[in-house]
């Protein structure tokens, strides 16, 4: 890898005067935790993106692509690559099987299809985030999840180039896809939804975003639920009760917390520092494990430290 000093002018010269240095990322994610990153860049067409993935490639730089920040936990001393900031958002169809870019928000997708009368994405109403990262990790509630909608997509090798796929090439788990795997990353998409009217799908998203503003926190940084729940012998097995059970909501490292209405949520209480999640989140693992036996494997995303470091 090249020396910081030369690595800024191969970035500003692969890249243009977009590329920035010394990023505070806290603002970029919902838990609003984290340190700077060396190199950013915005990328505002999937060709923008593209440049700057390959562009890293050829410096040797590590590179992290960042959709709305709302499942990912920084490291206290940040990320010493080029964070590349997933700023495509197009809308590019509007019919029965509507179709955007990764970069588009998630709730505004949950919107714009209400309007139109399609019905499907309710149940992700009020979930953070960017349509790129809900299909990376199979976003879902309610026993659905977002790649159970999902038509076809375009995705991005970086050592093979475009391609256009369906479903099934995404072998979609619970929280998890082919993308987690391979390095892929999601340029477009488009959904097979159902038509019905407006208003009925307004409402049925309303009624989600309500439900999660009762359980959710609303004034402080999170990223929602911190751990998996438990898949079991086909059944399902909620870590939060679990948690519950063993005292986590009166726990607390530091600023960060559990949060008072839900067990399997951590808060940024004002000024939390990721090392205080991540040993709050180790002790909440360590209880579960010597109670009933389970080993928790965290939902989050971690960036700049290693996430067994709890």
């Amino acid at each position: 890898m090249e020396s910081r000093e030369k690595t800024k002018e191969s970035l500003l010269e692969g890249l243009g005067e977009g590329v920035r240095f010394n990023v505070p990322l806290a603002p970029y994610t919902s838990f609003r935790i984290g340190g700077p990153a060396d190199f950013f860049f915005e990328a505002l067409s999937p060709w923008g993106l593209i440049k700057a993935v390959s562009v890293s490639r050829s410096l040797g730089i590590e590179f992290f692509i960042l959709g709305g920040g709302s499942n990912l936990l920084v490291s206290d001393a940040g990320f010493r690559g080029l964070v590349i900031k997933n700023g495509c958002t197009a809308l590019l169809t509007n019919g029965d099987n509507p179709g955007v870019q990764s970069g588009f928000s998630l709730n505004e997708l949950v919107d714009k299809t209400a309007e139109l009368g399609l019905s499907g994405l309710e149940f992700l109403a009020g979930i953070p985030g960017t349509v790129g990262g809900a299909v990376y990790g199979n976003a879902g509630a309610f026993g659905k999840s977002i790649g159970d909608l999902l038509e076809r997509a375009v995705v991005f090798n970086p050592d093979k180039g475009l391609e256009t796929v369906d479903r099934d090439y995404f072998e979609f788990g619970y929280r998890s896809s082919k993308l987690k795997r391979n390095g892929e990353i999601l340029i477009s998409t488009s959904f097979r939804l159902e038509k019905k009217t407006a208003e009925e799908v307004k409402r049925n998203s309303e009624e989600i975003r309500t439900l999660r503003r009762e359980k959710h926190p609303q004034n402080q940084g999170s990223i929602g639920c911190f751990f998996k729940n438990i898949k079991e012998k086909g059944k399902t097995i909620p870590v939060g009760r679990l948690l519950e059970q063993v005292g986590a909501k009166k726990m607390a490292v530091g600023n960060a917390a559990v949060f008072d209405r839900h067990a399997n949520i951590i808060v940024n209480r004002g000024g939390a520092k990721a090392s205080e999640v991540r040993e709050l989140a180790g002790m909440l693992r360590d209880r579960v494990r010597e109670k009933f036996g389970f080993v928790l494997e965290p939902e989050v995303v971690f960036l700049g430290e290693e996430p067994d470091a709890t």
